[in-house]
């Protein structure tokens, strides 16, 4: 009995022991992993294109040229015959104001001029016929202004263009100066456009526009800029300047449509361009960054953090190159083009052979720049290739060297059409 509990109390402590050390060897030859921020590039080419510089607006149409149509005196409307839609051309007859008043007067006037015409061939002496001469000459002119009035009862279109409103009906007790008609003319469409204080300065009259309604999907319209006003209008401390814009050949645009205009304010052919994205402002200078001589990129500036209390990892394992996959070598580590290189050895991303790398930066001169390219004046060439950094990505890396890196080819795969939006870089992109 006793020599039974003395080998089961053996058999315990063996067991203890034996995890304890393992646990212990797990430790010391496998270290937590430590994340670490790796980087990824897409290359772009420095081409020639034709650049246009926009700017965008949006706004409603309104009618540049329209007409109010009022009676000039009080009276019943007669004679209407139109109705909202139909066109009209100037001097074409619209509808009367009858008025019995106003034909009256006429009949007063000529009596008077009767009196007066009587009463001077009666005249005794030059100073009598000089003084019923006058009279006659008053009354003459009260009967024209009579006769004038009854003239402008009926009322002619004063423009060509289309009714869009009628707000009587014959038979109506209308009042003087009340709008009876409107009528627009349609070649004279114009859009009122906003256009933010930050971009106001580069619009100028006369510049080109191309126009595109939300109610005319298959259309694009040119225009003109009109008028730039000299004053804004300020909510929510946002200022905005109205563009009034001229719609050259407004086919099928109806007044209070929605447009989408965007204002040619600047354009160069033959321009030597980079995408946005590949622009660096750093210190006040603006720079791209280039793949070095050998096609690899520059990556000194990166390298891996270490924990004072970790023990440093070793040159023995694995790199994962760009399109996700991972080569094994003692010492060795994967290029950013996929060619095998020698790595520094020291288990840090110093060296010019890591994933997680820099290229070289080179000063350049923009010119012209919209929200998807940039003009380059001088630096690089045309066909010289630049590096677009893509976001961070954080990795596992451990003491013998493998790397994390799954997921990164595919994230690889998504950028590799080109990358979207205007987001400049700031200062280039540091492996960490």
């Amino acid at each position: 009995m006793k020599n039974k509990f003395i080998r089961t109390l053996i058999t315990c402590l063996i067991i203890g022991a034996v995890s304890v050390g393992g646990f212990f060897g797990y430790k010391y030859f496998f270290p937590s992993k430590a994340a670490a921020a790796t980087s990824q590039y897409i290359t772009q080419t420095a081409k020639k294109m034709n650049l246009q510089v926009n700017i965008q607006g949006t706004g409603t149409v309104y009618a540049g040229v329209s007409k109010d149509i009022t009676g000039s005196n009080s009276g019943t409307l007669q004679g209407l015959n139109l109705k909202v839609g139909d066109t009209v051309t100037a001097g074409t007859n619209l509808f009367t104001v009858d008025s019995n008043d106003l034909r009256q007067n006429v009949t007063k006037a000529k009596n008077n001029l009767q009196r007066q015409q009587l009463t001077a061939s009666n005249a005794k002496n030059d100073n009598e016929a000089a003084i019923d001469n006058l009279s006659i000459k008053d009354a003459q002119n009260q009967l024209n202004s009579a006769q004038d009035a009854v003239n402008k009862m009926t009322v002619t279109a004063p423009i060509s263009g289309i009714i869009t409103a009628e707000n009587n009906s014959n038979g109506d007790n209308v009042q003087s100066g009340k709008t009876l008609l409107t009528i627009v003319d349609p070649s004279s469409m114009k859009i009122k456009v906003s256009v933010d204080e930050l971009n106001i300065s580069k619009v100028k009259v006369g510049e080109k526009t191309q126009i595109k309604f939300d109610a005319l999907k298959d259309k694009t319209y040119e225009g003109t800029v009109d008028q730039v006003a000299a004053s804004g209008t300020t909510t929510n401390n946002v200022t905005t300047y109205e563009v009034i814009v001229s719609i050259t050949n407004p086919t099928d645009v109806k007044i209070g449509m929605n447009a989408n205009v965007n204002i040619l304010v600047d354009s160069k052919d033959n321009a030597l361009t980079i995408p946005v994205e590949a622009l660096i402002d750093k210190d006040g200078k603006k720079f791209v960054m280039i793949p070095n001589s050998d096609g690899t990129a520059n990556n000194s500036n990166s390298s891996s953090d270490s924990n004072n209390n970790q023990k440093p990892s070793t040159s023995n394992g694995q790199s994962s190159s760009g399109n996700g996959q991972a080569s094994k070598g003692n010492g060795q580590g994967q290029r950013a083009n996929g060619q095998g290189g020698q790595n520094s050895g020291n288990g840090s991303r110093n060296g010019s052979n890591g994933f997680s790398s820099d290229g070289k930066l080179v000063p350049v001169t923009t010119g012209l720049e919209n929200e998807n390219y940039v003009e380059i004046v001088d630096g690089i060439n045309e066909g010289q290739q630049v590096l677009i950094s893509l976001p961070k990505t954080s990795s596992s890396t451990s003491s013998n060297g493998k790397s994390g890196f799954s997921g990164i080819g595919s994230m690889g795969g998504n950028f590799g059409g080109g990358a979207s939006g205007g987001n400049r870089q700031q200062g280039g992109s540091k492996g960490n």
